[in-house]
């Protein structure tokens, strides 16, 4: 027995992976069984229209997020004190936001106010300062123009939630079944090119600052991040780039003990920070660049490279005897769960 159908159907994977092609009867008379009820299904197209706004959902989830990051970066750049900690990390008492509490007395106002701030205030405990710190941020300046930058791209966000939602342009059943693209989107687009971003990131911006030079757009093409460029790079001698790495006596955000190095494998923490070596996670984000940008060509869609996933699935050889059948009645339970 054969479906004749999209080959990208549930019912045709089943069938290339042996849930329908068996030689018991009784095994392929549930199954027809199972598929008619579910083209009877009433819910059935209701199901496929609730993928789409599931689909259109995530984009209003990326929205929250990356609205309460702005709000993160933009109450410490308003409220706090990232300035003065920046000066002196291990003494300054980070500030979180200020408290503003007509209910507070006396007694809870000289209590709360801490950090040098002239009110009530949260300390904050969560580690931005730490963080923000260490990818090479230096004034409230740097943290307004990241609160801004992601406050446009959640309104981006929202707007694309918004637009799939609309009957013009939500996204139809076969576009979901696009697993080809899908894949090569999320391996190369969402973790190889982010991760890439994240390496130039670190390269150009973080372990300048770390070893106290500061990076940003008006001198970006004036400082390089090694100091040979890219000659390393195109002649091969890549091992440059891990030498002279960073003593254990670099003094985190000045040059004294800096080494030269920005892409290194040393292992361990660094002993003054109790961190990963930031030369270590830049050589680490690159490779994963390097790989999931490779990985999203493994499966065919335009230009004819890689694989297709129906010739995988016709290629499968279906499990057989007893693995067979434990197979074919756990996949169909599963199924009947997910349907339930």
């Amino acid at each position: 027995m054969r479906l004749e159908i999209d080959p990208y159907d549930r019912s045709y994977i089943l069938y290339n992976i042996g849930l329908i092609h068996t030689s018991n009867g009784e095994h392929t008379k549930a199954l027809e069984y199972y598929f008619r009820a579910l083209e009877r299904n009433p819910f059935l197209p209701q199901a496929f229209n609730n993928m789409a706004n599931i689909f259109a959902s995530h984009f209003g989830q990326l929205a929250i997020i990356f609205l309460w990051t702005s709000g993160n970066l933009f109450h410490v750049a308003w409220q706090g004190n990232f300035e003065s900690w920046v000066q002196d990390p291990l003494h300054v008492r980070p500030i979180a936001h200020a408290i503003w509490d007509p209910h507070f007395g006396q007694p809870a106002v000289e209590a709360f106010t801490r950090g040098g701030a002239p009110g009530p205030v949260n300390i904050a405990y969560s580690g931005v300062y730490q963080w923000w710190y260490t990818i090479g941020l230096r004034t409230n300046e740097d943290l307004y123009t990241g609160a801004l930058f992601l406050l446009f791209i959640s309104a981006i966000s929202l707007i694309a939630g918004w637009l799939h939602l609309q009957p013009k342009w939500k996204p139809s059943v076969s576009w979901f079944k696009n697993a080809e693209s899908r894949l090569n989107h999320h391996l190369s687009g969402l973790f190889g090119v982010s991760s890439l971003a994240w390496t130039g990131h670190l390269l150009h911006v973080a372990i300048p600052a770390s070893r106290g030079e500061y990076v940003r757009w008006n001198n970006f093409l004036n400082v390089l991040p090694h100091p040979q460029g890219l000659g390393p790079l195109f002649t091969g001698q890549w091992n440059l780039y891990a030498q002279n790495p960073d003593s254990s006596s670099h003094l985190f955000g000045t040059s004294q003990g800096a080494g030269t190095a920005i892409l290194t494998l040393l292992g361990g923490f660094h002993p003054q920070t109790q961190s990963l070596w930031l030369t270590d996670m830049a050589h680490h984000h690159l490779a994963i660049a390097f790989i999931f940008l490779i990985a999203g060509h493994m499966y065919r869609t335009n230009f004819g490279i890689g694989h297709s996933m129906k010739d995988l699935l016709d290629a499968h050889v279906p499990p057989g005897g007893r693995l067979g059948r434990i197979t074919i009645r756990n996949r169909m339970r599963i199924m009947y769960w997910q349907e339930c």
